[in-house]
């Protein structure tokens, strides 16, 4: 059977396409919300989740041969709509990214999938370029991945760090250095009403209301996602008979796309495909960061593909140490966090 795995290796989907061994991958919520069809961007079936892949290039089709500078060997990392906790991928070339060389693969997903986006969407809130030294800043869910790399990369640059959270988590966010809220905004509104510089909700918990309404005149609300309108519950329409979750999802990115000012939506994914070299060239300035030690993506743990089930149960239970879930697919024991990571559950 091993010997088959390693003789075994797929064609490319497509000309256009590479076939990369992948060495490991992300496990998310939006994973689980997918899996259950609990989201507005749907997969055909058979699904295999995992969006974000790190992995080393095997086979390349005539297309990616004749027109992309990729060769076998390449050490590379892309975001792709699915099909990622697996030991295989085919991808388009144009959406792979080279990693620079000497990065562990872990940290190389963790700085792709978190902290590039965020490192993108700290540049649309900036005014005239400038660092966010002495900005107040409010990160709505400040517990999970994109919510700690916010706030690392936020405190890197000298702003106040506000971010709100289950009470659960606030020693150790506190311990980052965070002045910490909680969940409910009627609990933190009255306090910050009219005084952030900048805020990011990646929660929508009330169509990015209260995150609005903490603006000050010039403040900037980055809106990165709206999980709170899958994870609060059903929606029910015509007695129940439909689920209205999906057309909240769209209403409220029309709202902050179209109605609210001094908003931006943040999309990942839409950024990566529209600005690869923008992409790249954060990518390659966080991993350089990194290997001089001044940003350390945190991760949740690492563990085989058998138990990626498992792992995603636990998110959606909050039952998961803080930071980036990582399968592993070529392993077959679960690893603990690593030395100097905390192992706290951090509620999604």
């Amino acid at each position: 059977r091993n010997f088959k795995e390693m003789s075994y290796i797929p064609t490319p989907k497509t000309p256009m396409d590479v076939i990369v061994k992948v060495e490991c991958s992300n496990i998310t919520l939006q994973d689980c919300m997918v899996r259950r069809g609990k989201w507005h961007e749907k997969q055909s079936l058979p699904y295999i989740p995992g969006t974000d892949v790190v992995g080393t290039i095997l086979a390349l089709g005539k297309n990616a041969l004749k027109f992309s500078s990729f060769k076998a060997g390449d050490y590379v990392y892309a975001m792709v709509p699915s099909g990622g906790n697996a030991k295989y991928a085919s991808i388009p070339y144009q959406n792979l990214n080279r990693i620079p060389d000497g990065t562990d693969p872990v940290m190389a997903l963790c700085i792709a999938s978190t902290y590039t986006p965020v490192r993108q969407s700290l540049d649309l809130a900036r005014k005239a370029n400038t660092p966010l030294t002495g900005a107040n800043v409010l990160v709505i869910g400040g517990n999970g991945p994109l919510g700690l790399a916010t706030i690392e990369l936020a405190l890197h640059e000298g702003a106040i760090v506000h971010a709100t959270a289950s009470e659960r988590h606030h020693p150790y966010l506190s311990a980052l250095g965070v002045q910490c809220l909680p969940i409910e905004p009627s609990q933190w509104l009255p306090t910050l009403s009219g005084r952030m510089d900048v805020v990011f909700d990646s929660v929508c918990i009330d169509d990015y209301a209260s995150s609005h309404m903490a603006l000050n005149s010039t403040g900037t609300l980055i809106c990165t996602g709206f999980s709170a309108v899958y994870t609060r519950g059903k929606i029910p329409f015509l007695n129940g008979y439909l689920d209205m979750r999906d057309f909240r999802a769209r209403l409220v990115r029309f709202h902050a796309d179209w109605v609210l000012d001094n908003t931006v939506f943040f999309d990942r994914r839409e950024k990566y495909l529209t600005a690869p070299m923008e992409f790249a060239q954060h990518f390659r300035f966080l991993c350089h960061l990194h290997k001089q030690g001044i940003i350390t993506p945190t991760v949740s743990g690492c563990t085989p593909l058998k138990m990626v089930p498992v792992v995603q149960r636990n998110i959606e239970l909050g039952d998961v140490p803080y930071g980036v879930c990582v399968c592993m697919p070529w392993e077959t024991e679960v690893d603990e966090p690593s030395s100097g990571q905390s192992n706290g559950k951090a509620a999604i």
